[in-house]
């Protein structure tokens, strides 16, 4: 318990460091700009990319894609950047994935503590950003993202202004988790005993995404995402089965399309009609890095709560461990 609780308190403290990390870590790419990048990664390792490509998809030049596979896309190629990201290093899909990428003669960065990962590009002389290891993956989010965006930054695919906000976000998380920690005892009231469903504008699905993964991983809780508008064309439906055994939980940012907010309004009185409790989660920021970082640390501290209330180790990750296990055995 103590361990996960001093690293989600030290989260500020982890971006301070990330920055400093960034800021000494220049990547020269001699002008090269890619026409796309794809992003690799799995679990919390993965989860930087997920968002990055939908944070930058109103402004980056080139398309951006994350990747949680063995493959790649069949479009990669000599003018596409890819991105490794494997906190470990040693990440069994995030390596054969790379595999494919330097046969398809990809531009290779990397984003690690170490592990093969490193050794890779230690041998191959491809740039990298290193941070230190031994803490659980999804723990080090902080590092990775602030990673992903000065790499992409590098090549010219995060504008300056997006980029410089990161600068602010130790002090604003500082200043703010008393805060946070209060808005998230408020929702672990709603949300123990109660089976959890995240919706979001589709811009914001990483954000959700990486709320659900917490609360798998640390609370051990099974929950339930989509996104807005998709969720009205299927899931929608299914609520005709919903009721008080349900909390919805609908993250909301000045970012959403004005049609999804008008959505949003309709169903939220249908999950009301059904019984549920219906909370709206909103960041504190003066700008979108701001109010992202803050849910982002909203969603990790309820996670924690959660799971101390529950009785869970949040450390713990028996089930994957048992599978690696599993799997190593399999030739």
């Amino acid at each position: 318990m103590e361990q996960m609780r001093a690293l989600i308190s030290g989260f500020p403290d982890q971006m301070k460091d990330a920055w400093r990390i960034a800021g000494e870590t220049p990547l020269d790419w001699k002008g090269w700009n890619p026409s796309s990048a794809l992003i690799l990664g799995m679990g919390g390792s993965g989860i930087s990319g997920a968002i990055a490509s939908k944070m930058l998809a109103n402004s980056s030049p080139a398309c951006i894609q994350a990747n949680s596979d063995y493959t790649i896309p069949a479009w990669v190629g000599s003018d596409t950047l890819v991105l490794v990201c494997s906190y470990s290093g040693n990440t069994e899909e995030t390596l054969m994935a790379l595999d494919v990428a330097v046969e398809k003669n990809a531009r290779i960065a990397a984003i690690t503590s170490g592990g093969e990962l490193g050794k890779r590009c230690d041998e191959h002389g491809w740039p990298s950003v290193r941070f230190p290891g031994g803490q659980p993956p999804r723990s080090q989010f902080g590092y990775a993202f602030t990673s992903v965006m000065h790499v992409l930054h590098s090549v010219g695919l995060v504008p300056d202004a997006l980029h410089a906000a990161f600068g602010e976000v130790a002090s604003h998380l500082e200043a703010n988790q008393a805060n946070a920690i209060d808005r998230a005892t408020a929702l672990l009231e709603v949300v123990d005993g109660r089976r959890i469903m995240l919706y979001s504008d589709a811009a914001q699905e990483g954000l959700i995404i990486r709320w659900r993964q917490q609360l798998n991983e640390n609370s051990k809780t099974l929950c339930n995402h989509h996104v807005f508008p998709e969720m009205n064309h299927n899931e929608l439906v299914g609520w005709e089965s919903g009721g008080d055994q349900e909390v919805v939980l609908v993250i909301q940012t000045p970012e959403d399309h004005p049609r999804t907010r008008a959505r949003m309004d309709v169903c939220m009185e249908i999950f009301r009609n059904q019984g549920a409790d219906v909370v709206v989660v909103e960041g504190d920021g003066s700008n979108e890095i701001l109010r992202f970082f803050d849910l982002v640390h909203l969603g990790d501290w309820l996670s924690l709560l959660l799971a101390e209330r529950l009785g869970w180790d949040p450390v713990d990750i028996k089930n994957i461990d048992h599978l690696k296990d599993a799997l190593s055995k399999v030739n």
